[in-house]
């Protein structure tokens, strides 16, 4: 079994959306509240009943709301039929048990959902509470209540559902109510209801023993031995009157250190690992919220490795912020929350195939950002950067500008994945001395793509950057030696100087130090001076182009 899509209505930032998601992994990435967690919460409120680790009818909440919709019913007449109401539905495939056309697409299907609506059994007592609360400027919860059913139209319960979801840290869960409901969900998933009786029963016999224990006996003795309280025995006892007494007085203890004191990355490793090990117990979805935090990249890498090996048959829904995470994973499993949502499913699988051979590299800020500019090395990104802020007075980052170093897995890579997203993307890359082969026939697979625009300086002599920023400021001898001096080192600018005052030498010389295999360093070196340095420097106009973004 597995979630096909969910539709949400009126929840948290989420008007009226509908997400599908993959069979088996889905990646949920986005800006910082664009609602990558809001979607993990949504399923585990159809699925669990669940909010917040909580039973979602006690767990109302003015928050939960759309805030268009609170503004919608506040502008108005405030009469119940202007009350907005919160729905979730999860479409789920290979549940029979729960199909039906009970659903707002009218389809005859698998699934379950809630709704949270005005209760209308209690009409009466709103009218009246709104004669005396005109101005009334918030939802009034207090007449509300959460429905559960399955797209049968039969009331959902716990023991009826058919599908099992377990969220791996619930946002905004507190920690002590957090570990008793973590430990709760894992007897209940993994213990059969015969054990559970037994195990009842051994806890009622460590009761008789705490009864029996003398100092328990002398306490109870002297306790209200007057009768001043009350005329019958008062003592001291443990609580047997709820069946999960026994449940709520268990804890886990990692190398004898109870669960909740260790740290925070080793219980988000814990729970995990404990989730995706309960697939034997017919866990179907399991959830998980930003697995790299509180990790070091070392057991980040060691945990990724095991959800990759132990996810088989589970649909995962993941949230992260780590580009080695989705990389790792499957780059392919990405769902893109922005402004539309996006699944990334077609992404090329030689450049699936690669990430998850190099992981490391910063993808996601390709996904994330909706203006990127690719260049070959930190040299063309330190000189895009100081001619945006002679320009703009600030970094292009502070503009919405994105500039990545493509480094190992080059141009391609990225493009086949900014292709399926349509994000502004410009390429700066060195003709290499053949500007038709190396730029004109590269691109050419990209001239479908009016959103992907390379940007190359055109003369095959100015195969790189360095001889195009040397071309550049080569029309004048005295800009040129300005040039030199700030990116030539003492010693070479003394070799440069003794040349004579001839531009054609003196060009030659500052080309030949920056070209062959061996002269990255010089270059980047040259380039930082750059950055740092307060001298009119003419720039390559296919730089200064490669900042013009569309509005």
């Amino acid at each position: 079994m597995q979630i096909e899509k969910i539709v949400v209505k009126n929840f948290k930032k989420f008007k009226d959306n509908t997400f599908e998601f993959n069979e088996d992994v889905n990646i949920l990435v986005g800006d910082n509240a664009s609602g990558k967690s809001t979607i993990l919460e949504a399923i585990d409120i159809a699925l669990n009943n669940s909010y917040c680790g909580r039973a979602i009818s006690g767990n109302l909440s003015i928050d939960m709301f759309n805030n268009d919709s609170i503004q919608e019913f506040i502008a108005s007449d405030k009469t119940q039929d202007k009350l907005p109401e919160i729905l979730i539905e999860a479409y789920i495939a290979n549940c029979p048990d729960h199909k039906g056309n009970n659903n707002s697409l009218k389809v005859d299907c698998d699934g379950i959902f809630v709704r949270i609506a005005f209760d209308q059994d209690l009409g009466t007592d709103y009218a009246d509470f709104l004669h005396e609360n005109p101005d009334l400027k918030t939802i009034p919860i207090e007449f509300y209540k959460a429905e559960w059913f399955y797209f049968s139209w039969k009331r959902a319960t716990k023991f009826s559902k058919q599908i099992k979801c377990f969220f791996v840290d619930p946002p905004r869960l507190h920690p002590t109510f957090g570990s008793k409901k973590y430990i709760s969900d894992i007897v209940n998933s993994n213990l059969e209801p015969n054990t559970r009786s037994i195990l009842n029963l051994n806890f009622r016999r460590l009761k008789q023993q705490f009864d029996e224990e003398e100092d328990i006996k002398k306490l109870n003795k002297g306790l209200d031995s007057e009768n001043k309280v009350t005329e019958k025995d008062l003592e001291i006892s443990v609580n047997f009157a709820s069946q999960t007494t026994w449940e709520n007085n268990l804890q886990l203890n990692v190398d004898e250190v109870p669960f909740s004191q260790i740290g925070d990355g080793e219980q988000r490793q814990i729970r995990i690992k404990l989730a995706l090990w309960q697939k034997s117990k017919d866990t179907h979805i399991v959830m998980i919220e930003e697995p790299e935090n509180h990790l070091s990249h070392i057991n980040l890498v060691k945990l990724i490795k095991y959800i990759e090996d132990n996810a088989v048959g589970q649909q995962i829904f993941i949230t992260t912020h780590s580009s080695y995470v989705l990389n790792k994973l499957n780059f392919g499993k990405v769902c893109l929350i922005s402004n539309e949502y996006k699944r990334l499913s077609d992404v090329d699988f030689s450049t699936v195939k690669t990430l998850k051979r190099l992981p490391g590299y910063d993808t996601l800020r390709a996904v994330l950002c909706t203006k990127i500019i690719l260049v070959e090395g930190p040299s063309d990104e330190l000189l895009l950067k100081k001619i945006h802020l002679i320009n703009h007075g600030n970094l292009p980052e502070e503009n919405g500008i994105d500039i990545i170093v493509v480094r190992g897995i080059g141009f391609k890579n990225y493009l086949n994945i900014i292709q399926h997203l349509r994000h502004q993307v410009h390429v700066v890359k060195d003709n290499d001395g053949n500007h038709q082969g190396n730029i004109e026939e590269w691109k050419n697979p990209y001239v479908d793509f009016d959103f992907i625009k390379v940007f190359s300086p055109t003369n095959d002599a100015c195969s790189s950057l360095e001889p195009a920023l040397v071309d550049a400021n080569s029309g004048e001898l005295c800009q040129l030696d300005k040039l030199a001096e700030i990116i030539l080192g003492p010693n070479i600018l003394k070799n440069y100087q003794n040349l004579g005052k001839n531009i054609p030498t003196r060009e030659a010389f500052l080309r030949g130090r920056y070209q062959g295999q061996n002269s990255g360093g010089e270059k980047v070196d040259a380039a930082m001076r750059l950055f740092e340095s307060d001298e009119d420097i003419i720039f390559p106009a296919y730089l200064t182009e490669a900042l013009n973004f569309d509005a």
